[in-house]
């Protein structure tokens, strides 16, 4: 008994290795040879189990073999399926949702934008709803979701913590919850890091950067040595509760990042500027983009309000160097994209540093939550596919 068990063990390991080198080469396809050769497996072992592989339907022939540069037959490539497995996905942020499905190689085959809802569980039946929707359309099962949520997800509890902008996560298992919905393994995890993993797959040989993200709050996503640092307890990157300073004598509330950078407080902020004299040609209850557009037209009430939001994300900047020395840092969110908001945090490093990190604005937009959910989704799916594919007694 022993020894037949060693030998599916053996058979799912290199079979997962096999799977791994097809999944470095995708989409493009991959033969048997250089299976073997990156693999180190033997030819007669790589061929049984792409046999197998084939017959299982998670991978197939590809249309278009290559001669690789040699004289004689052109060596077969091999691809995967992309229909073979689906992942769900979803970003749920305070007022929107997006949720979609992705096949096998990342594809995003479905994709929808919804109201968030009063509450938290609103938000889940939302989710869980909409992508039963979208595999009966596409005809297919997903084996693995994953969510992102506001606040920071306990692993340990299951529970979603600080979750300001979007009421009801308290006392609710956000992932027992969720896979009850959903009838699938689901993975939770915060918004801000499933953003920094999106970053990541964008610039993959930049292993250490951090991802921040400047809106209705501020938070932080930290890749280090190319994997997504989540801290002892799940609570890595909370950089919006940075306290820069002490607040007025009249009160005892420290000053922290949030309350200077935000896209609440810079509202705030230039309404305050605006009653108090500093001349404007905008409305007291204008928003953030364009009080920064005027502020790079030079109006006085939102150059004052811009500087300071800079100033007050260059010193969280300069900490966060100290700590990680990243090679590169990456602001999203309403207010962190802004390119006017990037260029005058880049002014102040420029003035405080001799060699200052450069802060990029996020190409993703408001879907890099949504895109890191599915390369996380997708990084689980995989573990199991040769077991799904393989794992059955021959």
């Amino acid at each position: 008994m022993r020894g037949a068990s060693d030998s599916r063990l053996l058979r799912l390991l290199n079979g997962q290795r096999i799977v791994d080198a097809m999944f470095e080469a995708a989409p493009q396809g991959i033969s048997r040879a250089d299976i073997a050769r990156v693999t180190g497996l033997s030819k007669p072992t790589v061929s049984n189990l792409v046999a197998d592989l084939e017959s299982s339907g998670l991978i197939r022939l590809a249309e278009t073999p290559t001669t690789s540069g040699n004289v004689g037959r052109p060596a077969m490539l091999y691809e995967f399926v992309p229909e073979a497995g689906f992942v769900v996905a979803a970003d749920i942020g305070a007022t929107k949702i997006i949720v979609g499905v992705a096949n096998l190689l990342g594809t995003v085959v479905a994709e929808k934008e919804l109201e968030t809802g009063p509450n938290a569980e609103t938000a889940l039946n939302r989710v869980a709803e909409t992508a039963h929707q979208m595999l009966s359309a596409i005809g297919g099962q997903a084996g693995s979701a994953c969510i992102g949520v506001p606040g920071i997800y306990r692993p340990h509890s299951d529970r979603v913590e600080q979750a300001l902008n979007l009421p009801g996560f308290e006392g609710l298992r956000v992932r027992a919850r969720l896979e009850e919905l959903l009838k699938m393994d689901v993975h939770v995890d915060n918004d801000v890091n499933l953003a920094a993993l999106a970053e990541a797959d964008l610039d993959i040989d930049q292993t250490n950067f951090a991802a921040i993200s400047i809106g209705t709050g501020i938070g932080m996503g930290i890749i280090v040595g190319g994997e997504l640092y989540r801290g002892g307890t799940g609570s890595a990157g909370e950089v919006g509760s940075l306290v820069l300073n002490h607040s007025p004598a009249d009160s005892n509330a420290p000053l922290i990042l949030e309350d200077v950078s935000s896209a609440p407080a810079i509202r705030k902020q230039f309404g305050q500027a605006a009653e108090s004299g500093h001349p404007t040609k905008l409305h007291g209850s204008a928003d953030v983009p364009e009080i920064f557009d005027a502020a790079a037209q030079g109006d006085p009430a939102a150059a004052h309000v811009l500087e300071n939001a800079a100033e007050a994300l260059a010193s969280a900047v300069m900490q966060v160097c100290l700590l990680i020395d990243p090679e590169r840092i990456v602001f999203g969110g309403g207010v962190g994209a802004n390119p006017v908001f990037v260029g005058a945090v880049n002014d102040e490093l420029r003035r405080r540093l001799p060699q200052p990190v450069e802060v990029f604005a996020s190409t993703l937009g408001r879907r890099a939550t949504f895109l890191g959910a599915v390369s996380r989704a997708l990084d689980e799916l995989h573990e199991s596919l040769v077991t799904d594919s393989l794992g059955r007694p021959r």
